[in-house]
Parts: structure tokens; sequence; C-alpha cells
């Protein structure tokens, strides 16, 4: 636990989203107030096995709970909400954010029965909240899902501008743009700090305007014979949007193939951010009674997820139809760092069916929702901070952008790469690092929260890697004489071919070991199980040079 501040300087610790894509979490304190900006998840790193999501560890909040005074979003993607539902239980405190951003996060928290137990306070860009300390204003920015903001923080050490994510889009599909005027406005009166997002930095010039996404679609879709379906983000709704309405024009119903896609779209018509006629959607169930040619079909996988509705679709164990020679497939997201395999693997499959499939690499189907360099550097030329940190990316991001940062003319010395966990003060003689604190990820299963611990992990990666031996005995309590086995059974450990020879050698291994035990000694469970498990792991180190788990199974009559 830290001290309060003094009421002139102001104190920043990423909690996440500084070394990684995604998990984006900041803390910002000023006397005895913290404000939090963001609370995100991300997904699984591949030897997280069986893990469902990482989240930020937020001991340093929970210990300070009583000077937090409200949790800031910035859009409603899932690495900037998806950690609400873990955090809320602890913190218990306001959720600020716009009407759209407010709508997802209340279906997501009343999975976790937190939607009636949380205070909602609905922002508008241009508005602005006060504590004692803060004022913080929201700046309307374009990014790939409605309604999202930058902030303008008001405080005592001056203005820190947090970008959010965002993009400059001089065409977008919506009414709203990128508030260009604000951010010169407040670079004209003076910015501190300027936090901005590095996801994109790597990519040159401009982002491509969503518009090209659409016009693109509007070309293709008369080329299709069967049916069209299309794989992307469900949270990607002014697209989904446009892709209904391109569906309309071409007389085709839609279909929509995915739990997060049917409620985002749910929540996105309820508040009036789509407009789509009754008659035009229709139930994935009834797809079979119309004509191939006469459907879209909207659906989520284009990750390459497992039981996505569009690996479905790949391994035909869709119920209500089958990918057919006609079809056209439609990849039309990013392919994220990691996915790469299973999203290849995911394009073979649909080819071998058949399909037409298409994606970023052979057809104009995506335009990100980040900015590029260019428009990176536009808001720093526009903000013109005295002090830049790079935020939202893995470090090579964010050492990238602290470079361009410096080629718009701001000082190396007023430039920090930050980590997570580290504490920057910005007070009268600066920005500096001054000190840390202990954080890390938390990993959830199911719904537990921080129920994975290392030795866990290590036990499934040895599973994976290994395979496991079960042994089961029955031993007769009064004499310890074996009534039933050892029987051995074997997971993920040989191949079928080697099985039988082995596991004679490994049953005379068990047997061995418990005949060179007395029959009076066999009582005692522990000592026969530390025997068999060492005996039984030598033998497969020598003969298979694998360590698998052993676990001996012992029923007392």
């Amino acid at each position: 636990m830290t001290l309060p501040l003094d009421s002139d300087t102001v104190r920043l610790i990423p909690l996440g989203g500084l070394g990684e894509i995604g998990m984006n979490m900041m803390a910002i304190e000023c006397g005895d107030e913290i404000l939090i900006i963001d609370c995100g998840l991300m997904f699984p790193e591949p030897y997280m096995l069986g893990v469902d999501l990482v989240i930020p560890d937020t001991t340093y909040l929970q210990e300070n709970q009583d000077r937090v005074r409200g949790i800031i979003i910035t859009h409603g993607h899932e690495d900037h909400i998806g950690a609400l539902p873990f955090i809320l239980p602890q913190l218990k405190v306001p959720i600020y954010a716009t009407r759209f951003t407010l709508g997802l996060i209340k279906k997501k928290l009343k999975e976790y029965s937190l939607d009636q137990t949380t205070e909602f306070i609905n922002i508008k860009p241009g508005e602005q909240i006060t504590t004692r300390h803060f004022t913080v204003e929201f700046i309307r920015v374009i990014h790939s899902i409605p309604d999202g903001v930058a902030l303008h923080l008001k405080t005592p050490a001056g203005s820190i501008i947090h970008s959010g994510d965002f993009k400059i889009d001089h065409t977008p599909l919506g009414s709203d743009f990128t508030d260009l005027a604000e951010f010169a406005r407040l670079g004209r009166d003076g910015v501190r700090l300027l936090l901005s997002d590095s996801t994109n930095v790597e990519q040159d010039g401009f982002s491509d305007p969503e518009l090209k996404v659409r016009d693109a679609m509007m070309a293709l879709f008369p080329t299709c014979p069967g049916r069209i379906i299309i794989s992307l983000f469900s949270s990607n709704l002014l697209r989904i949007g446009e892709i209904i309405n391109l569906a309309c024009q071409q007389q085709r119903k839609v279909a929509l193939y995915g739990r997060s896609l049917l409620g985002n779209v749910m929540v996105a018509r309820e508040l009036g951010y789509l407009k789509i006629d009754d008659d035009t959607l229709i139930d994935i169930q009834e797809t079979g009674d119309y004509k191939p040619e006469e459907l879209l079909i909207i659906t989520t996988g284009s990750q390459g997820e497992p039981l996505s509705g569009l690996s479905l679709l790949a391994s035909g164990g869709n119920k209500w139809f089958q990918v057919i020679p006609d079809d056209t497939i439609i990849f039309s997201s990013r392919f994220i760092p990691g996915n790469e395999k299973a999203i290849n693997n995911l394009i073979n499959r649909l080819y071998r069916r058949g399909a037409r499939v298409l994606y970023n690499s052979i057809a104009y189907t995506h335009t990100s929702g980040h900015a590029h360099r260019d428009e990176l550097r536009l808001l720093l030329n526009l903000v013109k901070p005295d002090t830049f940190i790079p935020i939202h990316g893995e470090y090579r991001h964010l050492l990238q952008h602290a470079r361009l940062a410096e080629e718009q003319g701001i000082s190396k010395d007023n430039i920090l790469i930050a980590n997570d966990g580290d504490i920057i003060t910005l007070d009268a003689d600066g920005i500096y690092h001054s000190g840390a604190i202990e954080t890390g990820k938390i990993l959830i299963d199911g719904k537990g929260t921080g129920d994975i611990s290392d030795v866990i992990l290590h036990d499934r990666k040895d599973l994976s890697r290994n395979g496991v031996a079960m042994i089961i005995m029955v031993i007769k309590e009064s004499t310890g004489e074996i009534i039933y086995g050892p029987d051995i059974t074997t997971k993920g450990l040989f191949f079928e071919e080697e099985k039988e020879a082995i596991m004679a050698e490994a049953l005379e291994v068990i047997n061995d070991s418990i005949n060179n035990i007395p029959a009076s000694e066999r009582r005692d469970w522990i000592e026969i199980k530390t025997i068999v498990r060492k005996n039984l792991k030598r033998f497969f180190k020598r003969h298979l040079q694998r360590k698998p788990i052993i676990l001996p199974v012992i029923i007392e009559l």
C-alpha cells in the first residue's frame, strides 16, 4: 500500500497493456484519489493450457480501494472491458462509459449477476466528470466499434491526454469523426503528457477508410453464386451494419451465427446503433428453407477458434447447412499474431470443401481500427505534448512509437517506455520512473479468479507433452492381499503399436514393486503409491524418454 500523493503530483501505474496486446488497464493517482482507465483482458498464450482468460493483477487497487473513485472505459472491446466481472466484486466502484459501451458492459455483467449491484454512469463525448483532484473530458474518436472516446484529464500537474484506441477516418460509415479540432485546441492550451495507442505503429501511412471495405464488398457480392459467409469480430458493428445493408440490396436474407455476435447485435439494435428490418434477419435454423443464393451468413471464428461458427462449418458440424462448392467465405478481419497456424488450417479445410475463400492477402476484405504511423504522427503534432508515453502494445511497438515521437520533436529525456507495474510520477520537476509495484497476470479458468497456479499450469504442460498413466488396484485391508489388479490405463503416452509390449513390461514393474513390499506393510497407501510412482517413472523414462504424470489409485476393502 502507498501513501496518498501531494495534491500537485500525479502518479500513473499501468497494470496491463504495456508489453502485451490486450489486458489494458491503468491507474492514475492524485492526492487521495485513484481513477482507473479501462479494465481489459487478454486471451491466453499457447502455453497456458486450459486457461480461458488472462486479466491484470489488481492487488494494488484492492489494497487502496478506499481511494478508487471509479473505472473509466474508453470503448467496448474485450481488451478494455473483459476483466470487469472479475474485478468489480473486489472494488465495487462506479463505471463511466458511453451509452453503447455501457450496453455491452451491462450484458456482460448480467451473466455474473453483477448488473444490479454496479453503478453505471452514462457520459457523452464533450461532457466532463469532476472529482476533487481530476476533471475528465471525453473526446470522440473513431475505432472499429461505436462510441469510442479518448480522455483529457485536467490535473494539478497539468493536462494529460489518453488516446484510447483510435484511427483517423475522413469518410467514416457513421456520422461521427475523430475530433481533431479538440485535440488541436488542447495542444494550443498546452498538454503535459500524451499516452497514445501503439498497436499499429509498424504500419506505414494512414489506415484505409472503412468505406473502402464497403465498396470492395459491394463489388464482390454480385460475383458470388451461392451463399456468402462472412467472418469478422463480433464487435465490428458498423461493418456488420453495412454488410447487412448490402445483403438487402442483393435480396439476400441474413443469418447470424455465434453467441457473442447475436448478443452484440441485439444490444446495438436495442440502443439504436443498428437499424435492421425484421424481415431481413432470419434464425440460423431457418437457413435450410432458402436457396444458397438467397443467403448471407455472418459468423464468428475468424481467428480459427476450435468451437466457433466458422470452424464448425469447416468440419461439417453445422446442423442446418453444409459448405458447398458455390459458397464464398470471406475473412473480414486481420490475422492476430499467434493465430496464423489455426487460421491457415481453417482456410485449408474450407478449401477442401470446395468453397471460394477470400482473405486480406488475396482480396480487400478488412481495414484496421487502429491508427497507422502517419495518424500517430498527426496526433503528436496536434497535441504537441511536453512528455510522451506509448501505451497498448508489445515492447517493440512501444519502442518504435517512442522513436516516432522523438522524430516529431519531443526530447528523448521526456519520453518514457514503461512496463506493467512501473510507477511514473508527473510533477513540477518533470516525468520520471519512481519505483514499481508487484503486478502480473491472473489466469482465469471458467469463472474462477486466480484459481490456476504455476503448479497447475506445469501439470497441464506435462499432460500435453508426456501423457498420464493411472494404476488401479484393490487391496484387502486386513491382510494387505491384492484382490484386484494392478491394472494400468494410459492416455497420450505412446503409439498404439507400441502399447502391448510396453504395457506388459510396465505391469511387471508394478508387480515387482508391490511384491517387494511385505504384505503386512501394504496397509501404508502412501508408501505403496510412492514406490510404484518412482519405479514406473524410471521405467517410462528409460524406455520412452518421457516423464508422464503417474496416478496410483488404491481401493481398500
